[in-house]
C-alpha cells in the first residue's frame, strides 16, 4: 500500500521522502537499509526540512554522523540568517504598527516564530503579511519608508492577484522580501475561504516578533495551511508544508477541532481541509481524530472547491472557476487585467527596459499566453 509520503512529488525517489518523514514523524517504522546521504541531503533541501532532519538525526544511528554534516553548513547558516531576518521583521511590523493600521504575519513567518523549537527551523524566502484592502496603502507607505521597493515580478490587479511584493537590500547583502496581501490566496472559488477581519479577531501575539505583531490562530492556521498548498502548489506537496499542520494539530484541544470542523464546513473548505490533515497525518503521524475526519469528509463532498482535491487544476480550470465566481463587470475587469497586466510586470518578465518594446511584448503574450490557456489539456488525478 502506498503511504501519503510516498506520493508526496519532489526530486529523490520515494524511499528518500520516506526516510525523511519517518525520520521527523510520529509513525513506529524502522529507518534501515542503506542511506544514500547526497539524495537525502538534496531532496531534505527541495522539501524545506533541512534544518530539521540536521537536528533529528543525532539519534538516528550510525548513517546519521554522515548526513547531519552534509547538512551542517545549511543548518548553521539557517540560524545565523534568521537573527537578521528577525530583526527586520521586528522593524517592519513595527512601523505598520505606527502607521495606525492592522496587519497579521502568515504562512511560514508566523509559523516560525509560534509552532518550532527555533524560528531557523522554518524555512521561508519571505515574509507574508496579511491586511484589510482598505488598509494597504498605509501598510504598503510604511513598508516603504522602512526601506522597501515595490517589486515588479508579481503581476498585479484588483482581481488577478491579490498581493503586492516589496523587496530590500541590508547592509549585509541579504535580500528580504515582503509579500503583502489583502486575501488569503488568489483563485476566487478559495480567496475568501477566511477574511482579515475574522483572522485579526481571532489572532495572538508573537513576542519574538515585538509587542505589534499578531499571527493567525492555530486552527485559523491549520486552515490557511491546507488551502495555500492546493490553491497554489498542487503538484508539489512539500514535506514542511505537512509538518506545518502536524505541529499546529498537536496543540489542538477538543474544541479547537469543533471550531475547525465548523468553520471549514461553513466556507466549503472541508475536503482541502481533509485532505492536508490526513496526507500530514500519514506523513509524519499528526493527530487527526476520527470523528474529525468523518465530518470533514461528509461535509466535503459538495464543495466547490474540492476539483483541487481530486484533480490537478491547470491556468484554464481556474480561470474558469474564477469567472463563475464573479458577476459579468468583474469578469471583463478579470480578463483584462491577465491580458493586460502592468507594462513595469511585462517589461520585467521579458528582461527588457525600454517601453518601445511594450506593443511587441504584450502581442507576443497574448499569442502564447492564449495557446497556453485554452490548449485542451484535461486536469488528471493528483496522486
Amino acid at each position: 500500500m502506498t503511504t501519503a509520503a510516498e506520493r508526496v512529488v519532489g526530486s529523490g525517489s520515494p524511499s528518500a521522502v520516506v526516510i525523511l518523514s519517518r525520520l521527523l514523524g510520529d509513525i513506529e517504522a524502522p529507518v534501515s537499509g542503506e542511506w544514500n546521504v547526497p539524495e537525502l541531503a538534496a531532496t531534505a533541501e527541495e522539501h524545506g526540512i533541512s534544518t530539521l532532519v540536521w537536528e533529528a538525526v543525532v539519534r538516528s544511528g550510525p548513517p546519521a554522523a554522515v548526513l547531519r554534516a552534509a547538512l551542517d553548513t545549511r543548518a548553521r547558516g539557517a540560524a545565523t540568517r534568521d537573527l537578521l531576518v528577525q530583526a527586520e521583521m521586528r522593524r517592519v511590523l513595527d512601523a505598520i504598527a505606527a502607521a495606525g493600521a492592522r496587519a497579521v504575519v502568515f504562512k511560514g513567518s508566523a509559523l516560525a516564530y509560534t509552532v518550532y523549537a527555533q524560528p531557523w527551523h522554518r524555512p521561508r524566502t519571505d515574509t507574508d503579511v496579511l491586511t484589510s484592502g482598505a488598509d494597504v496603502p498605509s501598510v504598503s507607505a510604511a513598508i516603504e519608508a522602512c526601506g522597501y521597493v515595490r517589486s515588479d515580478a508579481l503581476s498585479s490587479g484588483t482581481l488577478v492577484s491579490h498581493q503586492v511584493a516589496f523587496e530590500r537590500t541590508d547592509a549585509h547583502g541579504l535580500h528580504h522580501v515582503v509579500d503583502l496581501h489583502w486575501k488569503i490566496v488568489n483563485p476566487q472559488v478559495l480567496a475568501d475561504a477566511l477574511l482579515f477581519d475574522e483572522i485579526w479577531q481571532g489572532s495572538t501575539a508573537a513576542p519574538k516578533l515585538g509587542p505589534a505583531a499578531r499571527v493567525p490562530s492555530r486552527v485559523a492556521s491549520a486552515i490557511l495551511g491546507c488551502v495555500h498548498r492546493l490553491a497554489h502548489h498542487q503538484d508539489l506537496d512539500r514535506l514542511i508544508w505537512l509538518y506545518d499542520l502536524k505541529l499546529l494539530t498537536e496543540g489542538f484541544s477538543p474544541a479547537d477541532w469543533e471550531e475547525l470542523c465548523l468553520l471549514a464546513a461553513d466556507r466549503q473548505v472541508s475536503a482541502v481541509c481533509l485532505d492536508g490533515l490526513e496526507r500530514a497525518r500519514a506523513t509524519f503521524g499528526a493527530p487527526l481524530p476520527p470523528e474529525a475526519a468523518k465530518r470533514l469528509a461528509s461535509a466535503g463532498e459538495c464543495d466547490p472547491s474540492r476539483r483541487y482535491v481530486d484533480t490537478i487544476v491547470g491556468k484554464r480550470h481556474v480561470l474558469a472557476s474564477d469567472l463563475a465566481a464573479l458577476g459579468w463587470g468583474a469578469r471583463v475587469r478579470l480578463l483584462r487585467e491577465h491580458a493586460f497586466p502592468p507594462a513595469a510586470f511585462v517589461l520585467q518578465r521579458y528582461g527588457r527596459r525600454t517601453r518601445m518594446w511594450l506593443p511587441a511584448l504584450y502581442a507576443h503574450r497574448l499569442v502564447t499566453g492564449a495557446y497556453r490557456w485554452l490548449r485542451p489539456v484535461a486536469g488528471h488525478a493528483r496522486p
